[in-house]
């Protein structure tokens, strides 16, 4: 069996999740299923817990709405 990565792995279980259908992976309306931030391939912002960025001085961390 060949490894896959973490982030592929989240999106086969978001296709099981809705029949195999990828616009409906898009549209998921289970925003507390803790996938579902990296659904898409990629982290997304939600407005539970917005994505932390390094600032661009120092290795401060920031919180950023993306909205």
């Amino acid at each position: 069996m060949e490894r896959i990565t973490r982030t592929k792995a989240i999106r086969l279980k978001c296709l099981d999740c809705t029949c195999n259908q990828p616009a409906e992976v898009r549209k998921c309306p289970v925003t507390h299923c803790p996938l579902w931030r990296y659904r898409m391939g990629h982290e997304e912002n939600d407005e539970l817990k917005p994505i932390r960025k390094k600032s661009e001085n120092s290795d401060e961390i920031l919180d950023e709405d993306l909205e």
